[in-house]
């Protein structure tokens, strides 16, 4: 599997843990999480095999960082929570933040690309998702996950689409 089409499974992955988290509003709080938790699992592991395969080492790095975020955030979500929860949101909301700024990373490479604004709106979600969970806002977690991983899903899928786009003109 190429890293092309790593990153499109990844995106797909993403986007449908994303919809079903969010299409699923009488699912129980515990569902939500669960349903996300294991699709960040899946596409933590399907990034960090293409920062693997990656070539360049800034598209690694970038890669990892987004990895590394989906894992941690995945594991806690799925053998989680911990104590009374403040925990499990304290980190909610810095991997929230780092996934974030590892989009704008990634993203820089991109610049006057026509793909650009659609990783620039992924990282800016990330990020905002994160200040509000970490300021205490009365957010869902589901909802909070649901709508990271369609962003996830759309960064991830654009940098698929760019990719193969790059692989076939060089």
């Amino acid at each position: 599997m190429t890293g092309r089409n790593v990153r499109l499974a990844a995106g797909a992955v993403a986007l449908v843990g994303g919809l079903w988290g969010l299409f699923n509003p009488t699912a129980a709080q515990f569902a939500s999480t669960t349903i996300a938790g294991w699709a960040l699992l899946i596409v933590g592991l399907l990034q960090g095999r293409a920062a693997w395969q990656a070539s360049e080492a800034r598209e690694r790095a970038g890669a990892i960082l987004f990895s590394a975020a989906a894992l941690f955030l995945g594991l806690s979500l799925v053998f989680g929570p911990f104590g009374d929860g403040s925990l499990l949101r304290n980190i909610l909301g810095v991997l929230l933040l780092v996934s974030g700024a590892a989009k704008f990373w990634m993203g820089r490479a991109l610049r006057g690309d026509p793909f650009f604004p659609v990783i620039l709106a992924a990282a800016g979600v990330s990020v905002v998702l994160g200040g509000l969970v970490l300021a205490g806002n009365q957010v869902t977690l589901g909802f909070v996950l649901s709508l990271e991983l369609l962003a996830d899903g759309a960064a991830l899928f654009v940098l698929g689409f760019r990719q193969g786009i790059t692989q076939k003109a060089g």
